[in-house]
């Protein structure tokens, strides 16, 4: 048996999961009912991307009204073929943050994160859970399920708040492996609460970090962001937190982030931007 701080925070933890599963259960037709419209959601502009195009080609179907030109214009180019676009087209990373400042959503976080990951597993779009707190100076990166997990969602009920939050560094983590996969559509999207804070207790006899907070912190994060997206990455902020910290939050994530007044409507906001991403890409 695990004692001391370590020993209570894993029976805190055991005893959250319990009541995410229960608080899941206890709404379970609701929650079925928005699994069900986030996915056609998805899978409607999934199908909206894959639609067949057609290339005029030097090989595959004659085009009768293009002879001419073979013959006029020495374009060999007559002939048509349909392309297929590549059905692994778009790769998700949810990252939760699980500090104390999420203490009285975590029943709510936990739900509408099993709804997100849930839709996109049965659309087939690999999608990865993590959440991320900091302990004695040290950030943990908790993954709930991987890309390839795609049995293991349950998992996302562990969800469970203690600690600081240092965004930037949590965002950075995630992003270093998003970028070596193949999809052509990348999508990081990063629940927090506009304000990240990381409070290390000095250490005598030692250099100290600069404290993690305020506007230091602020442009970190905002640093991260713009590394992640100047790869490719696009980050969608979901901002969850208090209406003073909303300008940070713009700050942060610019254009791309949605305020949410009830956590109850992540699933749906998360919904809508992937839409969105497809909906662009396809034009």
């Amino acid at each position: 048996t695990v004692r001391g701080y370590a020993g209570s925070q894993r029976r805190a933890a055991l005893k959250q999961m319990e009541k995410n599963r229960a608080a899941y259960e206890a709404d379970s037709v609701r929650n079925r009912n928005s699994i069900l419209r986030l996915t056609a959601r998805i899978r409607n502009a999934l199908m909206a991307y894959l639609q067949p195009t057609v290339i005029r080609s030097a090989v595959g179907t004659l085009d009768a009204g293009r002879i001419w030109r073979g013959v006029y214009l020495d374009d060999d180019k007559v002939f048509t073929r349909v392309l297929q676009s590549d059905p692994g087209t778009l790769c998700v990373d949810l990252l939760l943050d699980s500090s104390t400042s999420q203490l009285d959503r975590q029943e709510a976080v936990a739900a509408q994160g099993y709804m997100i990951t849930e839709s996109l597993t049965r659309c087939g779009v690999p999608v990865r859970v993590s959440s991320f707190c900091s302990l004695s100076g040290y950030t943990i990166l908790t993954r709930y399920r991987d890309y390839f997990e795609k049995d293991q969602n349950q998992r996302i009920f562990h969800y469970f708040t203690t600690g600081c939050n240092r965004d930037g560094l949590a965002i950075r983590a995630a992003a270093a492996s998003l970028r070596e996969r193949p999809e052509e559509n990348k999508v990081l999207i990063v629940l927090s609460d506009g304000r990240p804070n990381d409070i290390i207790v000095n250490r005598p006899n030692s250099k100290n970090p600069a404290p993690y907070a305020g506007d230091y912190a602020v442009r970190d994060t905002a640093s991260e962001v713009r590394k992640v997206r100047a790869e490719g990455i696009s980050v969608l902020g979901v901002f969850a937190g208090e209406e003073q910290d909303l300008q940070a939050e713009r700050r942060i994530f610019g254009r791309d982030f949605a305020y949410i007044r009830n956590i109850m409507n992540f699933s749906g906001v998360v919904g809508l931007y992937l839409k969105r991403q497809l909906d662009d890409t396809a034009q």
